[in-house]
């Protein structure tokens, strides 16, 4: 058996080619907003009967979830254009002087209770996916992964390594309330079904950016 050799500087000699950005970024001061998303979300699930698209059980809205006028929403959209703004500049190849992009958004609100889910999926025709847990439900204490994200690895072949390393991994996300997740829209994902009391409430999205050309 060989020894484990730490001392040469592979870092500086190692790209992370193909690697998948996922962003988990938990949003402060969100108790309030939670608290009367909830109230929207609980009252739209009553004015309509919602859509059937990956969601096994449940309620899923309208895509026009994010264009409602209540306040809540408002601020919510406004996360999520910071939130794909923010990205954009950090992914966002250098070019020549400022460079100007216009965002497109869609939105939808799902309400899941006991033993419901959703199914593997992906999102076409937009860039970036997200979701903002606003309610995380009472969850029962014994099941795992229980109603947990579950981004699922794209490389084909990453199932076939030994074991026990780090290069392939399970990508669980709990739900937490005020935390939301980005990912390239490509990225199949689905939830795990949820075994507890009460809703767990999230708003998904999806996010297209175009460059625009500044004047002069």
């Amino acid at each position: 058996m060989l020894p484990l050799m730490t001392h040469l500087p592979l870092q500086q000699h190692m790209a992370m080619a193909f690697a998948t950005p996922v962003v988990l970024y938990p949003w402060p001061d969100s108790v309030l907003l939670n608290l009367a998303l909830t109230d929207v979300v609980l009252a739209a699930e009553r004015a309509g009967r919602g859509v059937i698209r990956s969601n096994v059980g449940g309620w899923h809205s309208e895509l026009d979830f994010l264009s409602a006028p209540a306040g809540p929403v408002a601020a919510l959209r406004q996360r999520i254009v910071d939130m794909i703004m923010s990205v954009t500049a950090v992914f966002a190849r250098p070019g020549d002087g400022e460079r100007a992009f216009n965002y497109a958004f869609e939105g939808w609100a799902n309400v899941v209770r006991n033993g419901q889910y959703a199914s593997v999926h992906n999102h076409p025709k937009c860039q970036w996916s997200g979701i903002y847990y606003v309610s995380a439900g009472q969850p029962e204490p014994d099941e795992h992964p229980n109603g947990r994200l579950e981004l699922m690895d794209p490389r084909a072949g990453a199932n076939l390594m030994l074991a026990g390393t780090t290069l392939e991994e399970r990508h669980l996300i709990a739900p937490v309330p005020g935390l939301m997740v980005l990912f390239p829209s490509w990225l199949q994902h689905f939830v795990h079904p949820y075994f507890g009391k009460g809703e767990r409430i999230s708003i998904a999205f999806n996010a297209v950016t175009a460059e625009t050309r500044l004047p002069g």
